[in-house]
């Protein structure tokens, strides 16, 4: 898509538990429904075995659907993060700036049994690429899109996140945007858009949203928490879709793309196999 001006790859893997596909079902089979016991009802039909979908996510294991999409940074963005003495300035032919947006989607294995009780995803990129600034940072960024509603998030070009109920509600339209899919489960797609003027802005309703916050390791490894949004802690996101998205802007030399790899830890809670770690990872270039 370089006529465009962006990148966008996409991946999906698994978060693995410790309890395979086969046992899990064997949990459940072990434990049928009880029949409801209501006056005048007939004997309700034994229980019959779960068997795992096509894409064998039965369970407490997850399905996790990854985007990257980069561009080069704005000039202007760059002035405000690189020190004037630092020689390090855009246009010099050895360093390249450029923005990554990493969408993520979360499909847990059996919604029907599992919730997300929290997790963290890291971000590593080569040694030879250098992490300028990242976005969101605090704990309220996310938090408050979640609250204010809407069904459009958007990123400014220096990672600014704002919400919209309509896309197009904060800014102005522009003609030179540029639209794309973006997958989020099996067959399923939600649609971006970015100009470079605005930014991008994605077609994910505030309801879908994980909580938030990042954090820095090194030069170029970060990662964020991740929590279903609060209050309360007892409501279950059953069979939801959960999604994040995260924005970083770095450094690498010229002519080398920044790839990442992708590592997910995280904890599910089925009402048969209580808290269960799962994890999995990805590598996109």
């Amino acid at each position: 898509m370089a006529d465009t001006g962006i990148s966008v790859k996409s991946a999906e893997f698994t978060l693995v538990s410790e309890i395979g596909i086969s046992s899990a079902i064997l949990m459940k089979g072990a434990y049928p429904s009880l029949p409801r016991k209501q006056a005048g009802d007939e004997p309700s039909p034994p229980s019959q075995p779960t068997t795992p979908d096509k894409e064998g996510r039965s369970g407490p294991n997850a399905m996790v659907y990854v985007t990257k999409i980069t561009n080069r940074t704005p000039h202007e963005v760059i002035e405000h993060l690189i020190p004037k003495n630092s020689g390090l300035m855009p246009g010099t032919g050895i360093q390249i700036f450029q923005s990554v947006i990493l969408t993520m989607s979360i499909r847990l294995g059996d919604p029907s049994t599992t919730r997300f009780i929290n997790g963290t995803i890291d971000i590593v990129f080569p040694p030879e690429t250098t992490i300028l600034d990242y976005s969101p940072k605090g704990k309220g960024t996310i938090a408050g899109i979640i609250e204010e509603g809407g069904g459009v998030i958007a990123i400014s070009p220096d990672l600014v996140f704002l919400s919209s109920a309509t896309p197009g509600g904060k800014t102005p339209p522009d003609p030179e945007e540029h639209r794309f899919g973006i997958p989020v489960g099996p067959g399923e797609q939600i649609t971006g858009a970015f100009s470079k003027k605005n930014g991008y802005s994605f077609d994910i309703p505030a309801g879908f949203l994980l909580d938030y916050q990042g954090m820095p390791k090194n030069g170029h490894d970060m990662f964020w928490e991740m929590y279903p949004p609060m209050p309360p802690v007892d409501v279950e996101r059953e069979g939801n879709e959960m999604q994040a998205v995260f924005s970083l802007i770095v450094q690498t030399p010229e002519q080398v793309p920044p790839g990442i790899t992708v590592y997910i830890k995280g904890r599910v809670k089925g009402n048969l196999w209580g808290v269960i770690p799962v994890k999995g990872s990805v590598f996109l270039p």
